[in-house]
């Protein structure tokens, strides 16, 4: 207990130390984790937290300690991902054009419109770019991986779905939802309900958004838990029926998926007008269902190299 005490104190001085101070040079580089033959150090904490609140900036108001978990557990993610990747190829390397395509993405979140803007703008915030190409290369590169280990696991019943499209054929306007998402593991029933009760209360006292940025294990985390616009003719039977049940501002209680735990969040809902193309929606919800099962394999996956590694550390 006093161990775990001066342990808990250490970390709040290296992170008041982290937060507080602009000259890393001023302090010791130390290193705090250690898994398999990659480290994390105070210096990659400092840096995450300062990529993290560029790219969500309601975490700001969060409290140190809270900071440092998210980061510590974004890098740890990144750190397993990575360790996993090099074990099938040489070096950490994609096509520049799928890397521009992601850069892309990213930026236009921030309502930013060329790469050149962007880059001036990490510099602006003192990020370190290449830290940053790394990160998003770790994500290319594990989408693959995934891509190439599970595409082949993945099931569609495309009779099915062309049912349910003629089935709703004649509807003239059809329902969209802005989602998010709370994505948990946990061993056993018991460690279920402390882990659901903290989240209710996280969620009570600074709202969904953050409490999936100090809970969630999903990818979607570092967002805050945003999913995005999904149709709901895109949704599985499970979801739609549980997302029914739901108001724009209300979450639902976990659901089990192949993955853990889920708990979903309805942020807005609008409605579209429906135009009928049979080859054009069979396309659209197979790429749909086939991306949500490849998310549930590579959430699968990457508890189970988790498990399997021993991370040395505070």
């Amino acid at each position: 207990m006093l161990l775990a005490k001066k342990i808990k104190l250490y970390i709040i001085v290296i992170i008041t130390i982290i937060l507080n101070n602009q000259n890393l040079t001023a302090f010791e580089n130390k290193i705090l984790f250690k898994i398999d033959n990659e480290i994390i150090t105070t210096i990659d904490i400092y840096e995450e937290i300062k990529f993290l609140k560029v790219f969500n900036p309601k975490i700001n108001s969060l409290s140190d300690v809270e900071l440092f978990e998210i980061s510590k557990n974004s890098l740890i993610k990144d750190k397993i991902k990575k360790i996993e990747i090099m074990k099938f190829v040489r070096e950490l390397k994609v096509d520049d054009k799928f890397l521009l395509r992601l850069i892309e993405r990213k930026y236009s979140r921030l309502n930013i419109n060329s790469i050149k803007n962007f880059e001036k703008y990490l510099k602006k915030e003192n990020l370190n770019i290449e830290i940053i190409k790394e990160k998003f290369i770790i994500e290319l590169m594990w989408n693959d991986l995934i891509y190439q280990k599970f595409s082949k696991k993945v099931v569609i019943d495309k009779e099915r779905i062309k049912n349910e499209i003629s089935q709703n054929s004649q509807k003239k306007s059809q329902k969209e939802f802005l989602l998010s998402e709370i994505v948990f593991n946990v061993a056993n029933k018991d460690e279920f309900n402390i882990k659901y009760q903290k989240i209710l209360l996280d969620i009570e006292k600074v709202g969904f958004k953050k409490t999936a940025l100090i809970h969630s294990n999903s990818d979607t985390a570092t967002n805050g838990g945003l999913i995005g616009w999904v149709k709901e003719v895109n949704l599985n039977k499970s979801l739609k029926r549980v997302i029914s049940e739901l108001k724009p501002g209300q979450f639902s209680k976990p659901v089990r998926t192949s993955s853990g735990f889920i708990i979903i969040k309805i942020d807005e809902e609008k409605e579209y007008a429906s135009k009928f193309n049979l080859a054009d929606r069979m396309d659209e919800i197979i790429r749909f269902k086939t991306n949500e099962q490849l998310n549930q394999f590579s959430n699968m996956y990457l508890n189970k190299l988790k498990k399997n590694l021993i991370i040395y550390g505070l």
